[in-house]
């Protein structure tokens, strides 16, 4: 049946061993993933109690910046901070748990230094599918026949697809006020305003990351979107840079 199919190559799915297994043994080749929601959830449902409201939070931004590390490197300096600062304050329980439970093994699945070497296009959680899950619900009754149900998801279906050629319409038709920018002037009216808004993004990176603090790319556009990222528009923009000086020198030449 499956063999007239694409098969996935990223299942995203939350920490079902099960399901887990299930999923690798029918699609083996595909990339598996962990939802981030799921896993944040879990986090607050065992550490949270450590904390104050205010130490909550500093605790939140610290995992933050540990799961978007960009790179193994930088992923490695978060680690080393978030348990420095854990173990001073007395609470290495709480480090002891997300490293145990989540770290040790299943880093590569949800931290963003392995996950977005592989084609998620920013996909991190289940929460799309969910969603959609709850509004075929809405729908389906309990004793709906098959012909319903196929019915109830093309339907949904179409809606989304309608919805999609809607912003695409928009995309060919608008274009934002932080999208005039020289770099991407053959791309108006070409590409959706999310890919724009992403190399938007990229580029600000490329600024605050690349020139001023001289850090990693960590290429994560590049790989989890097939979009250009930090290190690369700073390439384009190096060799655009280039291009135009040696234009303006054959230009005093003649």
């Amino acid at each position: 049946m499956l063999d007239e199919c694409m098969e996935p190559r990223v299942i995203l799915t939350d920490r079902d061993l099960a399901l887990m297994g299930a999923c690798a043994k029918v699609f083996p080749d595909a990339s598996r993933l962990l939802c981030r929601w799921h896993i944040q959830q879990n986090v607050m449902k065992h550490c949270k109690g450590a904390f104050t409201d205010d130490d909550w939070k500093t605790f939140l931004s610290f995992w933050g910046s540990l799961i978007e590390s960009p790179s193994i490197p930088i992923y490695d300096y978060h680690l080393r901070n978030m348990r420095k600062r854990l173990v001073e304050c007395k609470r290495s329980r709480v480090f002891k748990y997300v490293y145990d439970n989540w770290l040790k093994d299943y880093k590569e699945m949800f931290v963003f230094a392995w996950t977005d070497k592989r084609r998620n296009f920013g996909n991190r959680t289940t929460n799309r599918v969910e969603s959609q899950h709850a509004n075929l619900k809405r729908y389906v009754e309990d004793r709906s026949s098959l012909d319903r149900i196929v019915g109830c998801v093309r339907d949904i279906v179409e809606t989304q697809f309608g919805e999609i050629r809607k912003t695409f319409r928009e995309s060919i038709e608008k274009t934002m006020k932080h999208h005039k920018h020289p770099m991407f002037q053959h791309l108006l009216g070409k590409v959706s305003h999310k890919a724009l808004d992403l190399l938007h993004g990229e580029a600000i990176r490329r600024l605050d990351v690349l020139e001023r603090f001289n850090s990693s790319c960590g290429c994560q556009m590049w790989h989890s979107c097939g979009l250009p990222c930090a290190c690369r528009i700073e390439k384009y923009m190096r060799e655009a840079s280039d291009s135009t000086r040696r234009h303006r020198r054959l230009l005093a030449e003649t």
